[in-house]
């Protein structure tokens, strides 16, 4: 895109962490972002930080992982705009660490529900309204465990690899159509991803989440700004964080030894980490 200015966004996860940054780095270009989260006072309070910047935003709440939930966003969101230009899918969750053979099906489900089919539901129903613009852009956030599956997050890591698919199967589809298709892959970003995971127990959130904080990684602006460049380029993909782009090399390099390369010093990385 030439210009962010006078566009309709909407992000998915947008009350906090990677979604928040998105919606404040895309509102100070001028663009009116819808912010949309399962818990919609945290959408409201981002509304209100993007506000009071002189920015344009609305709040609304979606559970992506609801096909009537998304169909009632579209609704809200075409009801307050007149159209959608952007659609960052960022809405996630994180795994607690956890050995396959100990991990409930049920917790590889819901994430599963939320980070795969969120984006395969966004997309499905926004779709034909990017379509219809000019010039549309259509963000899809992955995980450089869809570059790398390390051990101990498979549930997670298998979503990022099937986001990872879905939009490279769209871009080729939407070739020579006006919607660019985006996929962005950050490393460790400095978030609440597992305070905020309803896969863990609440009792071990916290000292999960204080053992992540302790993981070099990069501030969730970062990320929003690769994403930026990402639409305004229209770049077919997106690497943010040392990690990520040195996993990136590797994966080319050794596609069929990095499991066996790596797999003691993630093993290492997740102990010292984690604990695991």
């Amino acid at each position: 895109m030439r210009s962010l200015r006078g566009k309709v966004a909407v992000v998915t996860g947008g009350g906090s962490g990677i979604g928040r940054a998105i919606a404040h780095d895309l509102a100070g270009r001028g663009t009116t972002v819808a912010v949309a989260d399962l818990d919609l006072e945290s959408a409201k309070r981002v509304v209100a930080e993007v506000t009071s910047a002189g920015g344009r935003a609305s709040a609304h709440q979606v559970d992506v992982a609801s096909e009537a939930g998304f169909r009632t966003l579209r609704e809200e969101v075409l009801a307050a705009h007149p159209a959608v230009d952007i659609l960052v899918n960022n809405a996630g969750i994180g795994p607690g660490p956890k050995n396959f053979v100990d991990t409930p099906l049920s917790d590889v489900r819901r994430i599963l529900d939320i980070n795969l089919w969120g984006a395969i539901h966004g997309t499905s129903i926004f779709l034909p309204d990017l379509l219809a613009r000019p010039e549309a852009s259509l963000v899809n956030i992955g995980s450089y465990t869809g570059l790398m599956a390390p051990s101990a997050v498979v549930g997670y890591s298998t979503s990022k690899f099937a986001v990872r698919g879905f939009t490279e199967a769209l871009r080729m589809e939407l070739a020579g159509s006006p919607v660019t298709v985006t996929l962005v892959m950050p490393g460790v970003t400095k978030t609440a991803l597992m305070t905020n995971s309803p896969v863990i127990d609440a009792e071990h959130r916290e000292s999960l989440q204080r053992a992540f904080d302790k993981a070099p990684g990069v501030l969730p602006e970062v990320v929003a700004a690769g994403v930026v460049k990402g639409i305004l380029k229209r770049k077919p993909r997106v690497l943010t964080g040392k990690d990520t782009v040195a996993l990136d090399i590797i994966t080319r390099l050794a596609p069929g030894r990095y499991s066996a390369l790596l797999a003691k010093p993630m093993s290492a990385a997740l102990k010292k980490t984690f604990g695991q």
